[in-house]
């Protein structure tokens, strides 16, 4: 009887650059990039995007809210950046910075950064009215990222008036005298036209749209007479009510809500208890 005896073998050494991370299931490594990242609290994680995350001259693959594990090399920097997109809601703030941020989102390929966004907050939405013949930029960024499914807007009592503003000295209970007009309060049909809100229908993926907004506030008048601007919330059910007939006719299912908020200033939450991220 004749013995074969098979040689040893052993496997090769990996490469130094051969990372075998990747190859785990994705619901492992979300977990893995979870507790190596974030503390406590559930998902969404919420980020407000602003001039200083986005500066010129820095790398477009990592802004400064990346998560630090994402620098490892180009492929872990792309599966962590779209687990990070995908689970964070954006809190966009300055339609002019909107740029920065879509040169990040292209470099991932495929389109795939603009795909990983789920949520949008654009609490200075009202301030910035676009001009004439121009396209509303917030909703513009909107449209490229075709798995968005929740929004939230807000607008400002004074941004929704038949107004003109004048600059004072002055330090009244606000830091604007107003001259209230005829009217005061603008129509639905012209706060759709000014910010182009017809254009929301094209969000296929939308299901939640929240519209929030600061109601009421005491002003001036040039001639120093306090006055009580009028409450904003019946004006913005109606206009509620306008998107939700609009989702309706096209066959969507959309959740659209009002809510007030809870300051006239900007929040620096979600408006509800978030987690906080590590540094570095």
């Amino acid at each position: 009887m004749t013995t074969f005896k098979l040689p040893r073998t052993t496997p090769p050494p990996l490469q130094s650059n051969q990372i075998l991370f990747l190859t785990l299931p994705l619901e492992l490594r979300e977990q893995i990039y979870f507790h190596a990242t974030f503390i406590g609290a559930p998902l969404p994680y919420y980020l407000a995007v602003s001039a200083a995350d986005a500066i010129h001259g820095t790398d477009p693959r990592y802004p400064n809210f990346l998560p630090t594990l994402a620098r490892i090399n180009e492929s872990t920097r792309i599966d962590v950046g779209l687990w990070f997109i995908r689970n964070t809601e954006f809190g966009l703030l300055y339609p002019q910075r909107i740029s920065h941020f879509c040169a990040f989102l292209a470099t991932f390929p495929n389109l795939e950064g603009f795909e990983a966004i789920r949520r949008l907050d654009c609490q200075l939405f009202g301030r910035y009215r676009p001009d004439a013949g121009e396209a509303n930029a917030y909703i513009a960024f909107m449209l490229r990222c075709a798995r968005l499914t929740q929004v939230r807007i807000k607008f400002v009592v004074w941004e929704l008036l038949k107004r003109r503003f004048t600059h004072t000295r002055r330090m009244p209970r606000t830091p604007w005298e107003l001259e209230v007009q005829a009217g005061e309060m603008l129509s639905v049909e012209r706060i759709v036209e000014m910010y182009r809100l017809e254009e929301m229908f094209g969000l296929v993926s939308l299901t939640t749209l929240t519209i929030e907004f600061w109601p009421k506030a005491t002003a001036y008048t040039t001639r120093g007479v306090r006055t009580v601007v009028p409450d904003c919330g019946p004006l913005l059910q109606k206009l509620v009510e306008w998107l939700r007939k609009g989702f309706a006719e096209r066959g969507r299912d959309v959740r659209v809500g009002l809510v007030e908020s809870g300051s006239e200033g900007l929040r620096w939450s979600g408006g509800s208890e978030r987690m906080v991220m590590r540094s570095a």
